[in-house]
């Protein structure tokens, strides 16, 4: 589309962009509740009503409900019939069955790029490895060590050129950051897993498969331990 000018010639149409949709209260809802859910503030062994959930968003119930389902479908919560929801409690088969996809699909990445990854991929490894350690200084952040202990993960991931495997490692992870969440307040846990990820950035600098496949490994033996000693043990009782 063209506009006229003050001289009348026509003059390109720039400089405004599509206007963006405010997203859905159903989505809204979704998001809220996901990062409630992956930040711990709701928690496996209880039970939540929808109408306080609702009541506690400041929105109606049919929102609510919709992103509930969606995150039933998703495996993040089980309903309860005529009470309420619960945030899913993952079994010890359920932990080792994502690790064990989890390591099927690290492994081969790192297979795949340990002999070709460039110089500036692994600068930037060593940057996004800055920003974790920088997470335990001063006030330490959580959920933001959990955030980039994943960019680290998936960086390694999409340096294979497996989009799949990108993919399929980004729908599991969410499920492993609850048990992971537990894990990392084991004392010493979070500057292991810096040390093991500083392994595994080393192997690859040295461009030494064996090794990379042994420090990534050994980092998610170690990470699925934690993760099982990091179940939440609480019997059920209701908000």
């Amino acid at each position: 589309m063209m506009l006229m000018g003050g001289d009348g010639m026509n003059a390109p149409f720039v400089g405004v962009s599509p206007l963006q949709r405010p997203k859905s209260l159903n989505n809204l809802a979704y998001e809220s509740l996901k990062n409630s859910i992956l930040a711990g503030r709701l928690v496996p062994g209880v039970i939540y009503s929808e109408l306080e959930l609702a009541r506690r968003l400041g929105i109606s119930r049919t929102p609510v409900r919709e992103a509930l389902l969606r995150l039933a479908a998703e495996n993040f919560i089980v309903f309860h019939s005529k009470k309420g929801m619960s945030i899913n409690f993952f079994s010890k088969e359920d932990i080792e069955n994502l690790f064990e996809l989890r390591e099927a699909i690290e492994e081969r990445a790192v297979s795949k790029i340990a002999a070709t990854l460039t110089k500036d991929q692994i600068g930037r490894m060593k940057e996004i490895l800055a920003e974790q350690e920088e997470c335990t200084k001063n006030r330490y952040d959580e959920m933001l060590f959990l955030e980039v202990d994943k960019k680290f993960h998936v960086f390694l991931i999409e340096a294979s050129g497996n989009r799949f495997m990108v993919q399929t490692y980004n729908n599991i992870r969410d499920y492993i950051t609850i048990p992971a969440k537990k894990a990392l307040m084991k004392k010493g846990r979070v500057n292991e897993v810096i040390q093991e990820h500083r392994a595994i950035v080393k192997a690859l600098s040295e461009r030494n498969v064996a090794k990379v496949r042994e420090t990534v490994k050994k980092h998610l033996i170690n990470s699925k331990l934690m993760a099982l000693e990091g179940r939440d043990k609480k019997k059920a009782s209701h908000v």
